[in-house]
């Protein structure tokens, strides 16, 4: 075959390749697609350095020509090569069209979702847990997962109703802390807390109007806190399993705090406490 022909041919396959390529990958903007994939998208450069820190496998690695030549963005592409990493250069619409963001940062990663489950090791040397009742809003579930990464929390529940871990506005208020936590998403909470009583934890929930204040309470060496949603609270059937109601005293006239601040207020209440046990 004339090579002039077969570079057309294999040129234009490359091109065909590329745009399935992309394709697929832009799958995972969706929450079907990375529910499929089992990927997600990292974008942004700050996100890429603490997926490359942690214990996540990267897949592959996406940049601009212009964030290479950026200040240490080709150290951080280099940091991956050495990780035998796939690092592809591509146009900057290319990595528009994966972004969640309008002003891309150019380098966008595909990593692999960390799968944890529940099973007879999984408590094991855990005493600080956090369990999430229908929190819906992304922004707020993903500053409790930095606010507990924070704290020293050992793991984190989101029930059924919960948004989606891998939404990228939960991963972006994160701020990396997705990848220092084990999170296992979609529990059933009426099952999962009986297991946590079996294995010695004592079970806080919080609640606007009853309970104790969050500041007089000896917690248990080994505990979970529950949060519920600002609108709804704690269901009624979660509520029942705990054994001990925790609430913020509200000294203005809001009926009550944002979730995520509640949160934050009483973990490291408990942090403190459970530390010096």
């Amino acid at each position: 075959m004339n090579e002039q022909i077969f570079r057309k041919k294999f040129n234009r396959f490359m091109i065909i390749f590329s745009k399935n390529k992309l394709k697929e990958l832009a799958k995972l903007k969706t929450k079907k697609g990375r529910k499929e994939q089992k990927r997600f998208l990292v974008e942004g450069k700050r996100f890429c350095e603490e997926l490359f820190n942690s214990s996540h496998k990267a897949e592959l690695i996406l940049y601009t020509l212009s964030f290479s030549k950026s200040k240490d963005g080709g150290k951080l592409l280099d940091d991956f090569g050495k990780k035998k990493v796939e690092i592809v250069q591509v146009k900057n619409e290319d990595i528009k069209k994966l972004s969640d963001t309008v002003m891309s940062q150019g380098i966008v990663a595909i990593a692999q979702m960390k799968i944890f489950s529940l099973d007879e090791g999984f408590l094991k040397n855990k005493k600080f847990v956090l369990a999430l009742d229908s929190i819906k809003e992304p922004g707020n579930s993903g500053t409790i997962l930095r606010t507990a990464d924070t704290a020293g929390v050992d793991c984190v529940f989101f029930s059924k109703d919960c948004v989606e871990l891998h939404n990228p506005k939960v991963l972006r208020s994160t701020m990396g802390s997705i990848f220092h936590l084990p999170i296992i998403e979609e529990v059933n909470l009426e099952n999962v807390l009986p297991l946590l009583k079996k294995n010695g934890f004592k079970i806080y929930a919080a609640d606007v109007k009853e309970g104790k204040f969050y500041d007089q309470i000896d917690y248990s060496s080994k505990a979970c806190l529950i949060i519920g949603s600002e609108s709804e609270g704690i269901s009624k059937e979660i509520l029942s399993l705990a054994d001990e109601r925790v609430r913020i005293p509200i000294y203005g006239k809001a009926e009550s705090l944002n979730a995520a601040v509640a949160c934050g207020i009483i973990l490291y209440q408990m942090a403190g406490n459970i530390k010096d046990q």
